[in-house]
């Protein structure tokens, strides 16, 4: 029998995945439910070499594979790939340079294999605002400076999404209008510590460059409390696809986090359940009676070593010293450009 296209395209997704899906949805996590639609890793690797050659047919099918336990009511798998046949070539074709400036060959390979990576949950329409798509785009794409093009356009078209859905739902009549010199620029500044933490940043996959991100914000708003980067890996970042092992260890071997050090800050995170179970595991008499503070300070003093050694073992990590004023501006910078993701992707990405 001859091989198709398509056969092939199927074989080449699969083996990406690596037998890490689910039984019955192979490109789909084992770990969540089919019809939430997650996939089982992260596959913007794949779809980047892909995206690089203009493949229609490689967006769709990863399309159709991570939506096809929950595709939607009453259409045949042939209605259901044609829609998704031509979703993938808006994707590839959107005219993204239409109100984003600053983006080279990279940038616009990494943002179109973004907006696949959000078509699988999210339509490109005003209604996007309301989730946290634009946290995901703004963590993986921080790393390129980009800025808005017609802003007021945009911003134009946001106000009258926001009054129109606002005369019938009071959830939108409690937005305020903008106005484009109130958007924040998509660039991140260009404070040396801010762009040594983003160099590091750049050549991570796109997943695990959210879970990255994740992390940092986490860590540097609080910064003595350590916590594992398993723990640290948002479902706004997973629901994009994500091997968080895999991501763990490619965020730790670029240095912007450490094996942490600080024993209080990770007992900090401890329940008085978890100590208690440790000090019963390692053989230390401690009294239901006693209160966290208590049973920590008896942790530390009798089982330090064992702890630390714990600590290790679980992955837990903190900042980089080096890093730790990088991490503060990008917290600040991702909260801030989250305004003008959502108006770009609602009504600046061009797809149909």
């Amino acid at each position: 029998m001859t091989t198709t296209l398509s056969t092939t395209l199927i074989a080449d997704l699969l083996a990406f995945a690596a037998g890490q899906g689910h039984p019955d949805y192979p490109c789909l996590s084992r770990t969540h439910a089919p019809s939430s639609c997650v996939p089982c890793v992260d596959f913007s690797p794949w779809l980047r070499e892909w995206v690089r050659r203009g493949d229609v047919d490689a967006v769709s099918e990863y399309l159709f594979r991570v939506r096809e336990a929950n595709p939607g009511l009453g259409e045949s798998p042939e209605t259901l790939r044609g829609h998704y046949c031509r979703l993938a070539g808006s994707l590839l074709n959107a005219p993204l340079d239409r109100h984003l400036g600053g983006l080279n060959e990279e940038a616009c390979l990494d943002l179109k294999v973004t907006l696949i990576l959000l078509a699988v949950h999210e339509g490109f329409s005003g209604f996007v605002m309301t989730g946290e798509a634009a946290d995901f785009a703004a963590s993986v794409m921080a790393p390129y400076p980009l800025m808005l093009r017609d802003a007021a356009t945009l911003v134009e078209a946001r106000n009258r999404f926001v009054q129109e859905m606002g005369q019938e739902m009071s959830y939108w009549a409690a937005w305020p209008l903008l106005a484009p010199g109130e958007l924040a620029s998509l660039a991140a500044c260009d404070d040396p510590a801010l762009q040594r933490l983003l160099a590091a940043l750049k050549p991570l996959p796109l997943g695990a460059r959210a879970h990255a991100v994740d992390a940092l914000r986490h860590l540097a708003a609080h910064p003595h409390v350590p916590r594992t980067l398993a723990s640290l890996s948002r479902y706004e970042t997973r629901k994009r696809g994500l091997d968080v092992a895999e991501s763990s260890r490619l965020v730790l071997a670029t240095g912007i986090v450490v094996p942490a050090t600080d024993l209080d800050g990770w007992l900090g995170t401890w329940t008085r359940r978890d100590l208690l179970g440790f000090l019963a595991q390692a053989g230390v008499g401690a009294r239901n009676s006693w209160g966290k503070e208590r049973l920590a300070a008896v942790a530390k003093t009798e089982c330090a070593e064992l702890l630390h050694a714990r600590m290790a073992e679980a992955g837990v990590v903190e900042l980089a010293v080096e890093h730790a004023e990088g991490a503060e501006l990008l917290r600040r910078y991702i909260e801030g450009v989250r305004v003008p993701w959502r108006i770009w992707l609602a009504f600046g990405t061009g797809v149909g």
